[in-house]
């Protein structure tokens, strides 16, 4: 790009042309890629591994109810690996859940950034010590911890923890984010410097057309049109036609992943553009996002398909209720429109963090707007998505706050009486799960012909595929109230059956403890879900670690246990309904013998 003309003759231009000029100037500039683009380079911080950077995940992938926030470090299939602090600062934050980020640490830098290490498998020794303290004066595995600044303080390359498996991780990785300290914004970790091979361009898989209104439709057809792609001459087209007949208005929805180099795993692309006509309709820059709007994502992603059949792609227009920040640029929302006889060129990028760009290139042919208006079924209840809304229908009672949906809703609902086995009141249907809730809901449910020693037992379930997911809820005075957050079909139920607990490595038959280093248990409830646990060990609580994906917990023998003698080891589990289950064994432990060098 050439900028010379900014010091052409002044004479030549009135001086408030001039000034338009170069504004226009400074706006190219702005929004040009190479400019507009995020730099967290200069910061300086080193990798937090000592091994070559291979990424199973990139930033702000499109996830279930979420975006990433951070990147995904592979650690050769295994646990184990040095985890380094990237740069000086104070740890500010310790957290330890059996979900989530498992093990995590935050390290809050003076460059006004903040480091964050997840599913790690153990601390370092000082850190282990400091946590451990916590947990057993709070008699809690789960800990989320706060140090004063300066308490614990770390300097660059200081080895902070073990990389491991710890929480929802997949597998062995180290979660790895940079937040903006003042906002706790996620940045997007891949400008950060890191020697990251990336040589490949996304890849495209299909294209997403969506009807938008009544009486649209694509190829003749009011429902959604999916087309596969092919590459050919180094750009993407529509395998069947180059040219979609539309009448009335259309979206565009792009199933693309990005692959990087020496690794097969599908990754989010950081730049998305839509162009008609050569003008830009729609821009999508992952750089950074608020966890406020996290959820939004169930509105850039088409919820319906990931839903159905795990297939996660962008949508490349704004539906009212998205206040995504994402979103950097769009013409009337990104829905296409044009006059009949129109046809318009329709141009998607996709551009990943290192500049690798695909491109697939269509047209759009508008059509004459059918003369037969369609109407809205009578059975259809109208909730627009700026209003609340109360259903309250023989009992059954559903309370939307306001903004609950990210478009109008026009919602189904149906009641059927008839009670299969098992179930304590009838099956409600509140239109599809495949439609996606910004805002928890209210739903009141009427029960009967439960006797009150149930009461503390009936459970709130939701129908998917013929299986009941429980979801919970709280009886008052008749009514199962609960608060959820999926339409769907939902029931009442009675969970009465306990947890189940299965001593591993032999344990059931052991009476002597001496030499082992740990003791574990599978843990397990089949509906409403372990809640929590408790152990002792001749009364004084232990501290069994929790990997509730693997619906393991182990107690690392540690000096609560005795080093000699009888003891008796009591767990508790309880489930979400307060069903429990009690497991005890008594063992004896013998101390280790002594070895006289001289015998």
């Amino acid at each position: 790009m050439r900028y010379n003309l900014l010091f052409c003759d002044a004479k030549i231009l009135h001086s408030q042309t001039m000034i338009k000029y170069i504004y226009s100037i400074l706006l190219i500039v702005l929004l040009n890629p190479v400019f507009g683009q995020l730099r967290l380079d200069t910061l300086d911080w080193r990798s937090p591994v000592d091994i070559p950077i291979l990424l199973s995940g990139n930033f702000a992938e499109l996830r279930s109810n979420h975006f990433h926030a951070g990147i995904d470090i592979k650690t050769q299939s295994k646990v184990g690996f040095k985890i380094y602090a990237v740069q000086e600062g104070y740890i500010s934050r310790i957290k330890v859940a059996p979900g989530g980020y498992g093990k995590a640490i935050y390290i809050t830098h003076p460059d006004g950034y903040t480091s964050v290490y997840g599913h790690l498998k153990e601390y370092n020794i000082q850190l282990d010590k400091y946590v451990r303290s916590i947990q057993y004066a709070k008699h809690s595995y789960r800990v989320d911890i706060f140090p004063e600044k300066g308490e614990l303080p770390v300097k660059k390359g200081d080895i902070i923890a073990i990389s491991g498996n710890s929480g929802s991780s997949g597998g062995p990785h180290l979660h790895f984010e940079i937040r903006e300290t003042s906002t706790a914004r996620p940045q997007n970790g891949l400008f950060l410097g890191y020697d990251i091979d990336d040589t490949i361009a996304p890849k495209m898989y299909y294209l997403y057309a969506y009807p938008q209104g009544l009486n649209s439709t694509i190829n003749g057809a009011r429902n959604t049109k999916v087309f596969s792609l092919k590459k050919t001459n180094g750009k993407y087209r529509i395998k069947a036609q180059d040219t979609l007949k539309v009448r009335g208005e259309v979206a565009f929805g792009l199933k693309v992943n990005e692959y990087l180099n020496n690794s097969h795993n599908r990754c989010g692309v950081y730049k998305l553009n839509l162009f008609v006509n050569n003008e830009l309709y729609m821009q999508q820059q992952y750089d950074s996002y608020s966890f406020a709007e996290t959820r939004y994502i169930n509105s850039l992603m088409d919820y319906e398909q990931n839903v159905n059949i795990k297939r996660k792609l962008y949508t490349l227009y704004r539906e009212p209720n998205n206040k995504v920040s994402i979103i950097k640029q769009e013409v009337n929302r990104g829905i296409v429109t044009g006059q009949a006889g129109q046809i318009k060129k329709v141009d998607i990028e996709a551009i990943d963090a290192y500049g690798n760009k695909s491109e697939l290139n269509f047209y759009v042919q508008f059509l004459q707007a059918s003369k037969t208006q369609l109407a809205r079924s009578n059975d259809k209840i109208v909730i627009p998505w700026q209003n609340s809304f109360v259903l309250d229908t023989n009992g059954f009672k559903v309370s939307f706050s306001a903004k609950t949906f990210y478009d109008t809703l026009f919602m189904t609902y149906k009641e059927n009486p008839k009670r299969y086995p098992g179930t304590f009141s009838s099956v409600y249907t509140l239109h599809k799960r495949t439609v996606p809730v910004h805002k928890y809901f209210s739903i009141e449910v009427p029960c009967d012909s439960v006797d009150s020693t149930f009461y503390d037992k009936l459970i709130l379930a939701q129908i998917v595929k013929k299986n009941y997911k429980a979801v919970g809820g709280l009886y008052v005075d008749g009514y199962l109230k609960a608060k959820v957050r999926s339409l769907g079909k939902y029931v009442v139920l009675i969970d009465t059956v306990p947890p189940t607990i299965k001593p591993l490595n032999g344990l059931a038959d052991k009476t002597d403890v001496s030499g082992v280093s740990s003791i574990q248990f599978k843990i397990r409830d089949e509906f409403s879900g372990v809640m929590s646990y408790t152990a002792t060990i001749n009364g004084n609580w232990v501290l069994f670690e929790w990997d509730s994906k693997n619906r393991l917990i182990t107690y690392n023998i540690d000096e609560y246990m005795p080093q000699e003698g009888f003891c008796e080891l009591e767990l508790k589990v309880y489930d979400g309904r307060g069903n429990e289950t009690i497991f005890k064994k008594e063992f004896e432990v013998y101390p280790e013998p002594d070895h006289d060098i001289g015998q």
